[in-house]
């Protein structure tokens, strides 16, 4: 049996600041980010990312500072609201869930651990990811 698709990212977005829609447009015009900022103040925290994680597969973003790699885990569970794009999880996007749809979403599917300073270190990494369901 081959492994089913469990999250599928099109063509995601996050853009910081005050003029989103202005910015998508210099992107869709070729700007780079930097442009983008100068001209708008707003900034390109993650740009058109897609990919697939399937059932079973260990996953890894990796890059370097600054590079929108915690911006991007933040909205694969809606922490941080994408501009554009979808999350879907299990055929369902995410990004067009009311509240409490993602809230069950996030009890019975999401778990996420945070970087080193926030876990409890008398607890395994299992035990840490699996806290909030306590």
């Amino acid at each position: 049996m081959e492994n089913q698709v469990k999250l599928k990212i099109e063509n995601l977005y996050k853009i910081f600041g005050p003029h989103p829609k202005k910015a998508m447009k210099l992107l869709a015009d070729g700007l780079d980010k930097e442009t983008i900022f100068e001209q708008t103040e707003t900034t390109v925290g993650v740009q058109n990312a897609s990919f697939e994680i399937y059932e079973g597969e260990i996953f890894v973003i990796m890059g370097l500072s600054g590079s929108g790699k915690s911006t991007m885990v933040r909205m694969l569970n809606r922490l941080i609201e994408p501009t554009a794009g979808k999350v879907l999880i299990d055929d369902q996007d995410i990004v067009a869930m009311n509240d409490d749809e993602l809230v069950k979403l996030r009890r019975a599917k999401l778990s996420m651990v945070f970087q080193s300073f926030a876990l409890m270190p008398h607890m395994s990494v299992l035990q840490n990811a699996a806290f909030g369901l306590e």
